[in-house]
């Protein structure tokens, strides 16, 4: 693994910004760039963060920072070569390869969002590493969230609402990410898309559901409890109380006493 020299790497990215027209050579030249400053004896425990199960070049913080920091103008200038740029990065076996493909498709400042949806619609799947699916939900999906949230809902409901209920899951895992975006300020509709989940869990996403409820608690416990009690008031399910019960821990004591109160009523 090379040292991080900041002179050297950003002369390094200039160079590689230069192939930002030639998807082929860019990604080429990347995966160069990235091989040089690779550390691939890095070895995790199993206390570590979740990390991916595709190979990985586990590069130092630097080197990503910087080239998102010189791609940002090319893809505020050139949009549609971004789009092609991005398209032949998701090819890439290499977790950082394909991030950076996710980074492109947040930062893009297109005007039909069906571009975006395009893409990651076709590469998000109940198979994708758990990573990768956590980045293209938090990463890949930024611009769209922030300028075109009406089309983001719809894409979120268009995966809640298909029969399978792998896919579902990945619904729920949308609504997580979104509620956790710094700009995310709509959680009435995340509370009416995850409702009839929550009224009658699957057993299939109900780990899911439980880690959506616990962001909401954290993000405004006050509002989630509310939503929870007029759960409890309609809900039979013995799953839904479960499910709460799970969550209690992540609410303030006052809020756990009153959830308390409406699971004893049950």
């Amino acid at each position: 693994m090379t040292a991080v020299d900041p002179t050297r790497l950003r002369h390094q990215t200039e160079s590689l910004m230069g192939q930002f027209g030639s998807p082929v050579e860019f990604r080429q030249a990347l995966r160069n760039l990235f091989s040089l400053y690779a550390n691939y004896s890095l070895r995790f425990g199993e206390t570590a963060p979740m990390r991916p199960l595709i190979p990985m070049y586990h590069l130092p913080h630097p080197v990503m920072r910087q080239i998102k920091f010189d791609l940002g103008p090319y893809i505020s200038e050139n949009p549609h070569a971004a789009l092609a740029l991005a398209d032949e990065l998701w090819e890439d076996s290499y977790y950082e390869v394909k991030h950076t493909a996710l980074f492109i498709i947040g930062e893009m400042p297109v005007e039909d969002p069906q571009l975006i949806l395009d893409r990651i619609t076709s590469w998000l799947s109940p198979g994708l590493d758990q990573v990768l699916k956590s980045d293209l939900f938090m990463v890949g999906t930024r611009n769209l969230q922030d300028r075109f949230p009406q089309a983001w809902e719809s894409w979120v409901f268009s995966l809640l609402s298909d029969t399978d209920p792998a896919i579902n899951s990945l619904g729920i895992q949308a609504l997580a990410a979104g509620a956790k975006s710094p700009g995310f300020h709509n959680l009435p509709a995340i509370f009416r898309l995850a409702s009839p989940f929550i009224r009658d869990p699957h057993h299939a996403f109900i780990q899911d559901l439980e880690n959506l409820m616990i962001t909401l608690a954290k993000i405004s416990p006050q509002e989630t409890g509310y939503f929870l009690r007029q759960i409890l008031a309609t809900s039979i399910s013995p799953e839904t109380s479960w499910l709460i019960k799970n969550c209690l821990a992540s609410f303030p004591k006052d809020i756990q006493a009153n959830l308390t109160s409406a699971l004893r009523k049950e």
